[in-house]
Order: C-alpha cells, then sequence, then structure tokens
C-alpha cells in the first residue's frame, strides 16, 4: 500500500469513528432554557428533551416563571404536561408533520394511480383490432 492510500484510509477511519457533534449533546443558551422559550409562541410544535432521557412532542401552551406548559401530541388525548426549566436537555422547535392516515391515504392514491396508469399504457401498446 502507498503511503496515500494508508494516509487516506487513516483520515476514512478518524472520521467514521469520531461522534458528529450532534451526538455530543446540546449545552443550555447562555440566559437558559426561560430565556429561549420566550420567543416560542404559543401553539407551536416542539421538541422537549427532559434529563431523565423523555422526550415529549408537542404544542406549547403556556409558559411561566419557573416552566414550560407542553399539550403532547398522542393519538390518545392526555393532560397537558408542566415542565420545569431545570428538567429540560433541550427544547427543538418543529414543523408539525403529516398524520398516520393522510400518509396512508397519499400511498394508496399513488398506488392506484400507478395501476392505472400501467393498465394505460398497456391498453395503449396493445393492437387489438
Amino acid at each position: 500500500m502507498t503511503m496515500l492510500n494508508r494516509a487516506t484510509a487513516l483520515v476514512l477511519v478518524l472520521l467514521i469513528a469520531a461522534p458528529p457533534a450532534s451526538a455530543r449533546g446540546r449545552q443550555a443558551p447562555p440566559g437558559g432554557w426561560r430565556e429561549y422559550a420566550n420567543h416560542l409562541q404559543l401553539g407551536q410544535y416542539v421538541s422537549v428533551t427532559l434529563t431523565d432521557g423523555t422526550e415529549i412532542n408537542g404544542f406549547v401552551v403556556g409558559r411561566g416563571a419557573d416552566g414550560l406548559r407542553v399539550k403532547p401530541k398522542t393519538r390518545i388525548a392526555v393532560a397537558i404536561r408542566d415542565v420545569g426549566f431545570d428538567d429540560i436537555v433541550s427544547i427543538e422547535a418543529r414543523k408539525e408533520g403529516r398524520s398516520p392516515g393522510a400518509k396512508t391515504l397519499m400511498g394508496v392514491g399513488i398506488g392506484t394511480a400507478a395501476v392505472y396508469l400501467i393498465f394505460f399504457l398497456l391498453y395503449l401498446n396493445c393492437r387489438c383490432d
């Protein structure tokens, strides 16, 4: 193996073995989570990670001096969660995605359209008199 190949292999091994920057954990912003939470709009979809590893995905319904109120987005309605700023590891504002039902209907529609397209192309290709 040439020296260049060895150097390239070493660099690739180091890049693969090094943990990504996002896996190192997020630090609280300089003003703490209180300041960041004040910039969140009521009704905004967020993902809150707690110190015990629990992740709450839901909507901000209120904020106070000691915590944030989050209404979890679940299939079955659950109570609003009061989360203290001391328990928060990270807050991430997210865009709400499509519901599972909407994804299923899109898949069914696309599949149906593909089947009709195949039959239409076979009809055009058939030269039956």
